[in-house]
């Protein structure tokens, strides 16, 4: 009996040590709830499914919320082991290792009501000044073909700007602008301001992405994925969006 009690002490020793020793994850992103965010349980359902990912990969994730320009470049250095929640461009795609897709989020173009602007044909909109999120990849996107876009650190300011009819039109995510709606203090008595136009502008798939100057990047990412791709088989995904009430 002595001898198996031995032996489960030190088993126990030895799964405690390797939870402890467990190798971190440094990710940066920005707040942007109802995905992520510093003040939102657990960080966010974005965040909550990434960090389960991480830790059946054997990865203790950590998480920084900076402005996402910042976020991305120092992410871009190696400061950071990788970005938390990014979209996928083919500049990003050359120093950063990609997984699979976590989720996926409509960007959308926001008016102020009565002021009738239709989205038909994206060259349609090249007249109006766009507000959209600096360092963002619908940004450039929009910017690099030919239109006025005016850069801001965060969505709540675009909406702030928008009221005060210094852009004609923003873009962001649906999700973000029903969220900051209901839960900004900064917008309230401008929830009767804005109206959503039809269809959206692009639906974008969502990543974690780990620098490639990790060595280990590709390999981090593999085992992200298959931990990403158990968690959708097993359930996991879905539970943690029901948690979430995320549908």
């Amino acid at each position: 009996m002595s001898i198996i009690k031995t032996f489960l002490c030190v088993l126990t020793m030895v799964l405690s040590s390797n939870w402890a020793l467990a190798e971190k994850i440094s990710l940066a992103t920005v707040n942007w709830q109802p995905f992520y965010g510093d003040d939102l349980p657990e960080n966010g359902f974005f965040t909550a499914i990434a960090r389960e990912a991480y830790k059946r990969a054997g990865y203790e994730l950590v998480v920084d919320f900076l402005p996402w320009k910042r976020a991305l470049e120092e992410a871009r250095k190696g400061k950071y082991d990788g970005l938390l929640g990014a979209y996928y461009s083919e500049d990003r795609a050359k120093t950063f290792y990609y997984s699979d897709i976590v989720h996926t989020n409509d960007e959308v173009f926001i008016q102020n009501i009565g002021r009738g602007i239709e989205f038909n044909q994206l060259e349609g909109l090249k007249r109006y000044k766009i507000g959209a999120m600096r360092g963002s990849a619908q940004l450039e996107e929009l910017r690099s073909k030919g239109f006025d876009v005016d850069e801001t650190t965060d969505d709540v300011q675009n909406l702030k700007k928008l009221a005060a009819d210094r852009v004609d039109l923003i873009i962001m995510g649906r999700q973000q602008f029903y969220y900051q709606l209901n839960n900004s203090s900064e917008l309230a008595g401008l929830k009767d301001n804005f109206e959503l136009i039809n269809p959206p502008f692009k639906s974008f798939e969502l990543f974690c992405a780990i620098t490639k100057k990790r060595p280990d990047g590709a390999e981090i990412t593999k085992k992200f994925n298959a931990a990403l791709n158990e968690m959708k088989s097993d359930g996991t995904i879905q539970a943690i969006l029901s948690r979430f009430n995320q549908q």
